[in-house]
């Protein structure tokens, strides 16, 4: 199930009188140290003013690099995973020899896989149930709840938040995303009908807090980090009583909320960080977020395309198919895999530098099947 949300925004904090602000302050101790200086020492602290503040509006991006068309020569294997009608809806790793998998169906001691770079195996030391997401760095990895908690993992050790509620209910933690160890997102709400506020929770290094109530947004139930501009970007869905739900598309810079897309709910509609930049998948088509314009870059006409985009790069791209998984090269698309009958996506794919693993249904049986694909 999808959630929702609606349109809010905060007080955006002036940028016009932060610099002029900064400018007092450089006059004020120019004229008390400098009074008998030269006229060009006073130019040229003027101009490092003037630089200040062309720093401080500019939004430029940096020159994309010229990616090279993706490789195709995938050799694929599939591992079946006997836990029945346990559904993992997240995935994350950051090396081939340590990736994660959980899933919100399913007892305590199903939850939770690893894969060791050889096989596939339950984490019997995670005390964990109702797990939703995950995410993680280096040194630790955090997975968030459907109960109001997200535990981390660390040095072989799990520990838990808080249990955060909200006007009496546990908090749904859907999603999960962040810069570093000491600045990770959760986002959130209310797994109920007719839910208006979105929730957002703040890792600072320490402790969980509270950041931020979007009043009337709905839940938030998407969260992706652009390292290429320093923001978030935050799908919402609100669950609407009597008229047609409605989902949104959000940036976050720390400190203000910008509605970027607003619509009714009747087609795909996701989000995914490939290579810094924010692809959003919408209907039948591809998008790339970049410069603050949401330009069209892939239209995928075949019917089986079931919204999900991960990829390396713009010309690396692998496309969620119903019966399989399509590649992007630049230049045309191609099935890399197709499924057996009987099976079907599933919701969750992690793209290494070498290796693809992609979560897939086996309706016959009720079982898990995660194909692992790996470049020649």
């Amino acid at each position: 199930m999808i959630f929702s949300n609606h349109i809010f925004s905060f007080k955006r904090l002036s940028l016009s009188s932060g610099i002029g602000s900064f400018s007092s302050l450089v006059q004020r101790i120019i004229n008390s140290t400098i009074k008998k200086k030269s006229l060009l020492l006073l130019c040229f602290s003027s101009l490092l003013i003037f630089l200040f503040m062309n720093s401080c509006v500019s939004n430029s991006t940096e020159p994309e690099p010229n990616y090279e068309p993706g490789r195709r020569d995938y050799v694929w294997t599939a591992d079946t995973i006997k836990a029945y009608y346990v559904y993992f809806n997240s995935i994350w790793g950051k090396t081939v020899n340590d990736v994660w998998m959980v899933s919100l169906v399913g007892s305590v001691l199903e939850n939770t896989y690893r894969y060791d770079g050889t096989k596939w195996y339950r984490e019997i030391n995670a005390p964990i149930g109702n797990t939703v997401s995950l995410w993680g760095t280096e040194s630790n990895v955090w997975i968030s709840t459907h109960e109001g908690r997200i535990w981390k993992y660390r040095n072989n050790i799990f520990s838990s938040s808080p249990q955060f509620m909200y006007d009496g209910k546990a908090i749904d933690f859907f999603s999960m995303a962040g810069k570093n160890d000491n600045e990770v997102y959760a986002c959130g709400g209310k797994f109920m009908p007719y839910n208006r506020d979105g929730l957002l929770y703040k890792y600072n290094g320490s402790s969980w807090q509270l950041d931020r109530v979007l009043k009337n947004y709905g839940n938030l139930y998407k969260v992706r980090y652009s390292d290429k501009n320093n923001r978030y970007y935050i799908l919402s869905y609100i669950d609407n009583k009597d008229i047609a739900d409605t989902t949104q598309l959000l940036e976050y810079d720390g400190i203000t909320v910008k509605s970027i897309l607003y619509q009714d709910i009747g087609e795909n509609f996701t989000i995914n960080n490939i290579d810094g930049y924010l692809y959003v998948s919408k209907g039948n088509k591809i998008y790339r977020y970049y410069d603050e314009t949401l330009n069209a870059y892939l239209e995928v006409s075949n019917p089986n395309f079931r919204g999900q985009v991960w990829g390396r790069n713009k010309n690396d791209l692998l496309i969620q198919m119903q019966d399989g998984l399509m590649h992007f090269n630049g230049s045309d698309l191609k099935y890399i895999l197709k499924f057996p009958t009987n099976t079907e996506y599933g919701s969750a794919a992690l793209v290494l530098e070498r290796d693809v693993f992609l979560h897939a249904f086996d309706n016959r049986t009720g079982y898990n099947i995660i194909y692992h694909g790996i470049l020649k």
